[in-house]
């Protein structure tokens, strides 16, 4: 028996509801991660001068103004505890922590879409700072407040801990964890706790 276009939306709507978040960031997380790659991968100003898609271009923008924010309110927040190590590491560490706050909210409040948008946040910090770290040794990266090359955040913090030859080995596990989380974030109405309703049992003995 054919079904009528009516019965069609009728069967299917369930899955569209659960899907359709997943759906529309397919091709902002395709080009988030091309982006990326090419940065680590090729020449690490993919990071900032990616010729994005017409369309994505604002939302690249508006997600990359709203964790440049986060991060340097992270800098000024941890600033107070004292140590100039976490004073500077307080940027990229709170413009990853925000936004999985965001996704511990979504996920208490059973909120699918906030959740979803925490991990795409949560990952789009991590990929975006991997790009950071990257840069540690060429400093090439234009700062905020055309800040000097000794200003670099990840150039201070690997020089601080030693690590500073191992800056693509930071960089590129920065990145994979990014790629974890937005896989997470694609799947996530495969993963996220069922809602069950609650009823409530009278039972006379």
């Amino acid at each position: 028996m054919k079904l009528t276009t009516e019965q069609l939306f009728v069967k299917y709507m369930p899955h569209i509801r659960k899907w359709w978040f997943s759906i529309i960031c397919l091709p902002f997380c395709w080009f988030l991660v091309h982006q990326y790659w090419m940065a680590l991968k090729w020449e690490i100003s993919f990071a900032w001068l990616y010729d994005h898609p017409l369309l994505l271009s604002p939302i690249f923008v508006m997600v990359d103004t709203f964790l440049l924010i986060i991060h340097e309110a992270g800098h000024t927040f941890f600033g107070f505890f004292g140590s100039r190590f976490i004073g500077i590491l307080g940027g990229t560490l709170f413009e990853i922590l925000l936004p999985f706050l965001i996704f511990i909210y979504g996920y208490w409040n059973r909120n699918r879409i906030v959740a979803q948008l925490g991990l795409l946040l949560t990952a789009f910090a991590w990929i975006e700072s991997s790009a950071y770290a990257a840069d540690a040794v060429a400093r090439r990266m234009p700062l905020i407040g055309d800040l000097p090359k000794s200003a670099h955040d990840f150039y201070n913090l690997l020089i601080m801990q030693g690590i500073l030859d191992h800056y693509m080995t930071v960089a590129w596990g920065m990145y994979w964890i990014g790629i974890i989380t937005l896989i997470i974030c694609l799947i996530w109405p495969l993963l996220e706790p069922e809602n069950y309703e609650e009823v409530k049992l009278d039972i006379d003995l």
